[in-house]
């Protein structure tokens, strides 16, 4: 069994709309992420999702011993209820489609009120790595 790690390099933002184009949209996110509504996002966040993603990458990876690690963007939009929409990764690999699947049902915090309207844009940035045994 082959283990990973996988390290996030960006999350969250503010406001960018479905219809944008995928780089838009991770753009948008990754420019906004250090303000103060999403650094204290990711702080209420980070505790609760981190270790569902190294659990997910895991699973993704591990059962297959020729698997792209090539590292990959995965952007979506959190409603006020907490639920994904508007899912998408690239490039479109096993592994990224697995993570993909996966984050649907990640235990993601409820966004602030603020961005109940239009639903707060979240990307990852994947970068994976085999790890020695």
């Amino acid at each position: 069994m082959r283990r990973i790690v996988a390290i996030a390099l960006a999350v969250t933002s503010l406001g960018a709309a479905a219809a944008e184009t995928f780089d838009a949209r991770a753009q948008y996110a990754k420019a906004l992420e250090d303000t103060p509504a999403g650094q204290a996002y990711q702080d209420e966040m980070w505790p609760v999702v981190k270790p569902y993603i190294s659990d997910l990458m895991e699973r993704c990876v591990s059962d297959k011993p020729t698997s792209d690690l090539r590292s990959f963007v995965w952007v979506a939009t959190l409603t006020a209820e907490g639920k994904l929409i508007d899912i998408e990764v690239q490039p479109d690999t096993e592994v990224s489609r697995c993570f993909s699947r996966g984050m649907e049902h990640a235990p993601f915090p409820k966004p602030p009120k603020d961005f109940a309207v239009g639903g707060l844009p979240l990307t990852l940035n994947m970068r994976l790595h085999p790890m020695q045994p």
